[in-house]
């Protein structure tokens, strides 16, 4: 009997013994021989079953906790796996799928063979570095649409709206059809080197592998950024920066020469594309400018309390170098492929270093047009 039907069986006879209880007490009479032999055989078998319940469910417990040790000495952890490469340990089975050489295969399509091996193990650690690249991203401190762990292109619809008009009574309409076009996302690499002390790595707790976590984002991140925030165009191989378009960007003056009115020019941009939850992103010098610009005559900064003009506003030295952008972040759509990993431990064996050279598979582009960008100069 399994521990649902000794419940259910539990509870069939607590019912049993109140209706016996409840059908004396209505008729206000003692209770006869018979029903006072059937409620110490009730309370009996409750006893019984409960106690079954217990040791059953014990027992279950034991065996989880089994599987699952037997589980965490089989985990693949990717810091594990940077570890026994370049401390030259060996690796267990479940770790060498992930590993060609010296080269970890960390992708989405990509996955440990037996799933109670380390395969779902593993796929939780893929998604914390993905994490560990969104904490550490402007792209993602904005709120933009970001596609974690992809498979394959990502295909996004961008509609043109649809045409209304006002008709008489029998006229006919014209055809409502907007425009769709396509937003396609597909995986560039991006290279990133980390250099990592062997001491570091010979490191056998939770916090070393979250810091590593932690710098191999923050290395992909800042690489990252600084293409999408850039100004350069883009190829088959990289993503073109954000501020590269010249439908949306314009070339603005001198920093130090920066007034309201050129905040102001970026907000009539946007909103003349039906852009309102927007964002303003910039450059370090662009808020230093803002920062000693008055509103009007008297009044507050331009740039105050981490806003520009009072709209939200995200400062990166990862933004082109004058560069500031108003803009609605759900306009912006990143992808990510995940990981492939490099443990170089020679280049840098002199100082006792190991170096990662880590290639990110993501891209990114507009798939709206609610943007209006400046660069101004030195």
């Amino acid at each position: 009997m399994t521990i649902l039907e000794m419940q259910e069986k539990v509870l069939n006879l607590r019912a049993e013994l109140k209706g016996i209880i409840e059908g004396g007490e209505a008729e206000m009479r003692e209770l006869q021989e018979n029903e006072t032999s059937r409620l110490v055989e009730i309370r009996t078998e409750i006893d019984n079953l409960e106690s079954e319940i217990a040791k059953e469910e014990q027992r279950q417990n034991q065996e989880i906790q089994v599987k699952t040790n037997k589980t965490m000495e089989k985990q693949v952890r990717l810091y594990n796996i940077i570890k026994g490469i370049a401390l030259e340990n060996e690796l267990t089975a479940e770790e060498r799928q992930f590993v060609n050489g010296r080269q970890i295969n960390w992708r989405a399509d990509i996955q440990a063979g037996v799933a109670t091996a380390g395969q779902e193990n593993a796929r939780e650690d893929k998604k914390s570095l993905d994490v560990a690249v969104r904490n550490a991203s402007v792209l993602s401190s904005i709120g933009a649409t970001w596609f974690g762990n992809a498979v394959g292109d990502i295909s996004m619809p961008r509609y043109g709206g649809s045409v209304v008009g006002w008709k008489g009574e029998i006229e006919k309409a014209d055809n409502g059809e907007g425009e769709f076009s396509e937003v396609l996302l597909q995986p560039k690499r991006l290279t990133a080197v980390l250099n990592v002390s062997k001491t570091f790595l010979a490191q056998d707790s939770n916090d070393a592998e979250a810091i590593l976590m932690r710098d191999l984002g923050e290395a992909v991140a800042e690489k990252f950024d600084e293409t999408i925030f850039g100004a350069e165009s883009g190829t088959t191989v990289r993503p073109a920066g954000l501020f590269y378009n010249n439908d949306y960007t314009t070339t603005g003056g001198t920093i130090s020469a920066m007034t309201y009115d050129d905040v102001l020019d970026l907000e009539l941009g946007v909103e003349k594309k039906n852009g309102k939850n927007f964002v303003f992103i910039a450059n370090p010098d662009i808020k230093y400018a803002l920062k000693g610009e008055q509103v009007a005559s008297g009044l507050q900064m331009v740039y105050s309390g981490n806003e520009i003009d009072n709209y939200p506003t995200f400062v990166s030295n990862s933004v082109v170098e004058g560069g500031v952008m108003a803009v609605d972040p759900r306009d912006i759509a990143a992808a990510s492929w995940g990981f492939e990993i490099t443990v170089d431990p020679y280049t840098r064996a002199d100082y006792n270093e190991v170096r990662l050279v880590v290639n990110y598979l993501c891209d990114a582009k507009l798939r709206g047009d609610r943007i209006a960008a400046a660069i101004f100069s030195e």
